[in-house]
């Protein structure tokens, strides 16, 4: 009989890992379109607004999602199957993709004072849904996909995602050069929503493993759990530690675009070839991570990312003092290994150390307690201002290597030798 229960337990895993997979082809289509670093900046910069309003929209579309995940994560908690309302939340998305595609299709109808209210509570729709159906998206890759398919399914993930970020990088840059605002917006947008609408049929399809005692608490509790749970499970709180620290070096990879424009001169062709590289660099390393964690697991690619992030300023200093642009250029190839690292571990790692009472949770507290990526990008940009790229660099590389022993102290799967 056990032989039978594991048969279909492995066909369910394959089952579900097909699902997830039809998912995220076609988000990462969806997610160039709506980039948050490029197109969306871009788009209230074209509306008429200028830094604050674009310092607006990236509290909008980080700070807030980390402030609320501790709240739904007390609302989620008591949920015996949690599917339903990853549904509702990446429904919630594709409305909101709608709406902006909409609100520009209509720009003449408002001031723009209006019309800036109007893209900023719809993005806000659409960061919080993201956010709501985050936490089930984690608790049911971690509960409804065995561990050996598990390790498989984020590695081929992240191939996937940076695959589609390229070709829909290329339909962008199509879309950009052939229409004007609004309706190359309009188009980006509705796209968006329908990449997204298809990719949540991935979601209908998965066979979700009901949680048999799900344990429910309000928000002041789970609030007060956190230092209690920090203090008994030494692996959390390394990694969250380690999350933190490792926020310096996302936050610092637009100033390499900066420093580069500072040493060199960039126009718009080689801006566009930057991003190509990049994306370049992050299929290129996600061939590389089948391997990198069948041999050393997950915990290998915390590694791997530490070390970039520790080398990367470093190289880009050497290179922007002695160097020219084309010997630059590398660096953002080298960067696409990191954002690969990120993506490919995020989600696996925090999988890994949680099991299906505990996944929702911690995946809340992770995401509340890694506060520095709100923070950290105002306290660069300052920083530079005041004393320029070189210390501001130097010190992220310096602070960068302090998350090497967190790692190291850090019990996964890897350790225990489960396969």
């Amino acid at each position: 009989m056990s032989i039978v229960y594991t048969m279909i337990e492995k066909t369910d895993s394959q089952h579900n890992v097909r699902a997830f997979l039809w998912h995220a082809v076609f988000l990462s289509l969806a997610v160039t379109f709506t980039e948050v670093n490029t197109v969306i900046p871009a788009l209230i910069l074209q509306i008429g607004g200028n830094s604050f309003h674009v310092g607006i929209v990236s509290v909008i579309m980080i700070g807030i999602p980390l402030i609320s995940k501790m709240l739904f994560t007390s609302f989620l908690s008591g949920k015996q199957v949690k599917r339903p309302y990853m549904l509702i939340g990446i429904n919630a998305r594709i409305l909101a993709l709608l709406l902006i595609a909409v609100t520009l299709y209509h720009y003449r109808s408002f001031s723009f004072g209006a019309l800036l209210v109007m893209i900023y509570l719809e993005l806000l729709l659409f960061t919080l849904s993201g956010a709501f159906a985050g936490l089930p998206y984690i608790h049911i890759a971690g509960s409804s996909i065995d561990l050996p398919m598990r390790r498989t399914f984020f590695t081929t993930k992240g191939l996937i995602a940076s695959i589609g970020m390229f070709v829909s990088l290329i339909i962008a840059q199509g879309i950009l050069r052939v229409t004007e605002y609004p309706v190359s917006y309009v188009l980006l947008f509705a796209l968006a929503a329908g990449c997204l609408l298809i990719a949540s049929l991935g979601f209908w399809a998965i066979r979700e493993v009901p949680v048999a005692q799900p344990v429910s608490f309000g928000y002041i509790e789970s609030l007060r759990m956190i230092p209690s749970i920090l203090r008994e499970n030494r692996t959390l709180r390394n990694y969250i530690w380690y999350s933190n620290i490792m926020s310096l070096g996302m936050a610092l990879i637009p100033f390499f675009i900066a420093y580069a424009q500072d040493r060199f001169y960039l126009d718009a062709a080689v801006l566009s070839n930057i991003l190509l590289i990049q994306i370049a660099g992050m299929i290129s390393a996600s061939f590389f991570w089948p391997k990198i964690v069948a041999a050393g697991g997950f915990k290998r690619i915390l590694h791997i990312r530490t070390i970039l992030s520790a080398l990367l300023p470093v190289i880009a200093v050497v290179i922007g003092l002695t160097g020219s642009l084309y010997v630059y250029l590398p660096v953002f190839f080298l960067i696409g290994w990191s954002v690969s690292a990120r993506t490919v571990s995020e989600d696996a790692v925090l999988v890994e150390l949680s099991d299906d009472t505990t996944r929702v949770l911690y995946s809340g507290i992770v995401g509340t307690l890694n506060i520095s990526i709100i923070i950290f990008p105002l306290i660069i940009g300052t920083l530079i201002e005041l004393i320029g790229f070189i210390p501001v660099f130097a010190t992220v590389s310096g602070i960068s290597i302090i998350a090497f022993p967190l790692v190291h102290r850090m019990i996964c799967p890897v350790d225990t030798r489960v396969s």
